[in-house]
């Protein structure tokens, strides 16, 4: 319900907005988005959904990727603000990189949004909007904890005597968003690493241990195989933070024989509601995933900046959470949704994010 009203509230928001600007007003205006790679689908779709909505209320917008390559975003950064843009959205590759051009940036007086992920050590970050990530790993551990039977599906504990092996992945040491999600999930698995209903064959849970750089499909696959070739338990879960890595996983697992009715697939989860693992779910292998409604994101990171530029100031609903080693950055956090088997349909498909054609 929640999400429903904020949505409602959010596109209201975006009408008002376009109706008071008019269909000329803001067509002299720059607006530069800087996005990390088109390697996701799920940054593609933040890329276009920001784009077109800027376009809506008459920016004329430079959206450039960088590839995950730190260097390209900062020349990047650095080239929208040489062309005189009047507002930054950035979704950065590395949360640290960017601080003098966002010096240069804030000295020029042009406002900047950080768009799902941190910009730390830079006190130009005018505001930030993101989803809840403390919450999105809380969803991701207790998905794994409900696929492997230590929760029921309403969250209760079926105090079950086994014990089930499980392997633990983070995102990219350089996104502060991944500590994030994996102190959530922490927060729910580690009461069950302690009392040994979940055990690590690998012994590896620090996040330094587990963390994938970049968000690494690739990188990820390789430590899961790894993983396989050094331990001959039968796996029951694997805490993945992302659809790419989580695929990877799977496509590991299925290469030592899982998959099959006298070996199944572990538990996986996943993040971002990427198609190709949505379908999977349906296919009954990736377990769950974490859905973050991108139209609704860049609606809010948009009419912030917006609202900049016309003098009034940004709704915020967490003003305590995100200090970024600087400041404390007022952020708006939107509700992610844990999608599975039973209710993707209504997740993905009633919410128009998918057709089902797209899942077929």
């Amino acid at each position: 319900m929640f999400r429903r009203l904020l949505a409602a509230l959010v596109s209201a928001t975006l009408i008002a907005a376009l109706a008071a600007c008019g269909s000329n007003e803001g067509s002299a205006q720059k607006a530069g988005v800087a996005m990390p790679t088109t390697t996701s689908d799920r940054w593609v779709k933040d890329g276009e959904a920001v784009q077109a909505q800027l376009e809506a209320l008459g920016y004329d917008v430079t959206m450039l990727y960088a590839e995950d390559d730190v260097p390209t975003q900062v020349e990047q950064v650095g080239q929208l603000i040489d062309e005189g843009v009047e507002l930054l959205i950035i979704g950065s590759v590395d949360g640290t990189a960017l601080k003098a051009e966002l010096d240069r940036a804030e000295a020029a007086g042009i406002p900047i949004i950080a768009y799902d992920r941190l910009i730390r050590d830079s006190g130009a970050v005018d505001y930030y909007a993101t989803f809840d990530n403390f919450q999105v790993g809380v969803q991701q551990g207790t998905a794994l904890l409900q696929g492997l039977g230590v929760l029921d599906a309403a969250g209760a504990p079926t105090n079950t005597n086994d014990t089930f092996n499980v392997e633990v992945f983070a995102g990219s040491p350089d996104d502060n968003n991944a500590t994030v999600f994996y102190n959530g999930a922490m927060s729910i698995l580690q009461p069950y690493f302690d009392n040994n209903t979940l055990n690590i064959p690998s012994g590896e849970l620090a996040f330094d241990t587990v963390a994938i750089q970049a968000w690494s499909a690739e990188t990820g696959g390789q430590r899961m195989a790894s993983l396989l070739s050094g331990n001959s338990d039968t796996l029951d879960g694997v805490l993945s933070p992302y659809d790419g890595i989580s695929r990877a996983i799977i496509d590991e697992l299925k290469n030592v024989g899982y998959g099959t009715a006298a070996k199944p697939l572990p538990t996986v989860t996943g993040q971002d509601a990427e198609l190709d693992s949505v379908k999977s779910i349906v296919a009954g292998e990736q377990d769950s995933t974490i859905y973050k409604d991108t139209r609704q994101l860049a609606e809010v990171a948009v009419l912030m900046g917006h609202q900049i530029l016309q003098g009034q100031t940004p709704e915020v609903n967490d003003t305590a959470s995100y200090d970024n080693g600087v400041k404390v950055i007022p952020s708006y956090l939107l509700s992610p949704l844990l999608v599975t088997a039973d209710n993707y349909r209504a997740a993905v498909v009633e919410t128009g994010y998918y057709t089902e054609d797209q899942l077929s």
